[in-house]
């Protein structure tokens, strides 16, 4: 039981994460990513934020998902 919610702990805080961070200074002030020009204007495409923050969506859907499944295996009732 505890791998299956580790692994929806893991889902639901890397979601955040991934969902957040792309708009905030920490994304924009990265040396990581800013220190090539070329690199660094990419990460700043609006649209590359936007897809790292819908790949933080999906982690927060899976990451649910996973919740549901154990609540329902812990009380008995599986519906798949």
């Amino acid at each position: 039981m505890s791998l299956p919610l580790f692994f929806a702990l893991y889902c639901l805080e890397a979601g955040l994460f991934f969902t957040v961070v792309p708009w905030t200074r920490v994304w924009t002030l990265n040396p990581l990513l800013h220190n090539h020009v070329a690199i660094g204007v990419w990460a700043d495409n609006p649209f590359v934020r936007g897809f790292i923050s819908g790949v933080g969506v999906i982690h927060i859907l899976i990451g649910v998902k996973d919740i549901v499944l154990l609540t329902r295996r812990g009380r008995g009732d599986v519906a798949r």
